[in-house]
């Protein structure tokens, strides 16, 4: 699913088929899999279910660009990857959590636990 996005323009605010910021990309994702979450980096992350333990492929991983607020969200892969649609490099890609620089960010991730009807249980 996240293959077909890779290098789709990163626009602020926007949600459309041209381009994406980091929460669209993750909303689009799970939609495309018959899944709604919230349209927001915040409100996923106030929405959803905080992991505990390792991460698995799926979980949302949350970083904080600009203080202590939740700012920015991507889609872990698996492998210490995640794919996010990246303001800096302007498009969708794939990155390393190990990088210096996502770890100093870093807040958390979420689970998207789904309910016997196929969408998010309440946290």
């Amino acid at each position: 699913m996240v293959l077909k996005y890779l290098g789709l323009p990163y626009v602020y605010g926007s949600s459309s088929d041209l381009a994406v910021d980091c929460s669209a990309f993750v909303q689009k994702i799970y939609a495309d899999l018959g899944i709604k979450i919230p349209r927001t980096s915040r409100d996923q992350w106030a929405n959803l279910t905080t992991v505990q333990g390792a991460l698995h492929q799926g979980d949302l991983v949350f970083f904080s660009f600009g203080g202590s607020q939740v700012d920015h969200v991507g889609i872990y892969l698996g492998r210490g990857v995640f794919a996010h649609a990246n303001s800096y490099g302007s498009r969708v890609v794939i990155e390393s959590l190990d990088s210096p620089y996502y770890k100093k960010v870093y807040r958390g991730a979420k689970r998207i636990e789904l309910s016997s009807a196929g969408t998010p249980a309440s946290p």
